[in-house]
């Protein structure tokens, strides 16, 4: 988180009649102390205010030495310091209440630096209660503490009113709340945020895939394709994005659209993993039952891979096609590849085999394919078909 550090002139925030209580001396060092300060010499300014602290001095006097060693330590990064300065200045009975709200923001920032999330926003509360002008500032510091917290439902509430208060509010805030929805379920303001952002950069790819997720979420596919495919337009070239694209397609109906998308990503080198893609290719066009398209790139996925998986779903296709020599070619090359379910490729190339005319090769593949469990009805039909103990069509 970046650090702020609030500065305020005390002396303008005095009270009329302070002025008698202060010696002009000590005025004159505090002012040296401030003005050090805001030009970020902060260990410059601890030594004007130290030897201030070790002498003698009134309530109100103790006190401002306090402030000023409370924001020098914190420009140091000295948070804990910081903090035991300000709760010093105000346990004092004496504080000018001028100075009591400005004092609560040093510390909500010091507990803030330190991780003690919880005390910051209890101080920034406390600021924000007295406040005259309640600062967008502060109520983006509240938020934060409190999504630290995974207090969500609170945080957004601080956001939106930081987001009110400010003419052109910076990224970051929309940012924490979009981060604070997404954390705490609000995906319809979310998509809001994410809109929101949009309109400031539509260029951004991962604003765009945001959007497909919060619509994702919530069970709307076109319209987080329609986002996703934005993404993609603006940049966004990864694989899973790639993918999520083509998934997509083929979860709203259109398998063909994402084949071919797939098959001109692989011909472009767009997605690494050739032969990965060529089955998924060829999976969709089985899904978008285009049989020919699907035969053609099952096929190379077959000759090259390693498994005998393609070639069993390559025999199944010719045989709906009633190929039944080039479906028993591919099923005996399935067996030779090694298949979970032997026995139903041995079926497979039975049939064929009896089909294409080849009675010896059906029987002796039925034969094996019979002491298969899964299969062994169906083999023995087909057995008895190949022996000519029966007719079959």
């Amino acid at each position: 988180m970046k650090r702020w550090l609030w500065f305020f002139c005390l002396f303008w925030l005095l009270p009329s009649h302070a002025g008698g209580m202060i010696a002009q001396s000590f005025h004159q060092r505090l002012q040296q102390a401030e003005q050090l300060q805001q030009k970020g010499h902060y260990r410059r300014s601890l030594e004007v205010l130290q030897p201030l602290a070790g002498k003698s001095r009134s309530g109100l006097e103790k006190t401002l030495i306090q402030t000023y060693l409370a924001y020098a330590w914190l420009g140091l990064g000295k948070q804990d310091k910081a903090a035991e300065a300000a709760r010093a200045a105000l346990d004092d009975p004496e504080l000018p209440r001028e100075l009591v709200p400005n004092l609560w923001l040093l510390l909500g920032q010091a507990e803030l630096q330190r991780g003690r999330y919880g005390p910051a926003a209890s101080a920034f509360e406390r600021a924000l209660a007295l406040a005259e002008d309640e600062t967008p500032q502060v109520y983006y510091w509240v938020a934060y503490a409190l999504y630290q917290q995974k207090n969500y439902a609170k945080a957004i509430d601080y956001l939106q009113q930081a987001l009110k208060r400010h003419p052109s509010p910076p990224e970051d805030w929309y940012r924490l709340l979009l981060a604070c929805c997404l954390e705490g379920k609000r995906y319809s303001l979310g998509e809001s945020v994410v809109k929101q952002l949009l309109a400031r950069r539509p260029d951004d790819p991962g604003r765009w895939r945001q959007l497909a997720a919060l619509y994702l979420e919530r069970g709307r596919y076109h319209e987080g394709l329609a986002a996703l495919v934005a993404a993609w337009h603006e940049g966004a070239l990864d694989r899973r994005t790639l993918l999520q694209i083509v998934r997509l397609y083929a979860h709203v109906g259109l398998p063909e659209k994402a084949a071919r998308l797939v098959r001109s990503w692989r011909q472009e080198g767009r997605l690494p993993g050739q032969l990965k893609l060529l089955a998924l290719e060829g999976d969709l066009w089985l899904m978008s039952r285009e049989r020919e398209q699907a035969v053609d790139v099952i096929k190379r996925v077959a000759e090259q891979g390693k498994e005998g998986r393609q070639w069993l779903v390559l025999a199944n296709l010719y045989m709906e096609q009633e190929r039944w020599k080039e479906a028993a070619a591919a099923a005996a090359k399935a067996l030779e590849m090694g298949i979970r379910r032997p026995g139903h490729a041995r079926l497979l190339m039975g049939i064929s085999a009896l089909r294409a005319g080849d009675r010896n090769t059906a029987v002796k593949v039925l034969e094996a394919a019979r002491n298969s469990g899964t299969v062994m009805a169906q083999a023995e039909f087909w057995l008895r078909c190949a022996r000519g103990e029966r007719r079959c069509r």
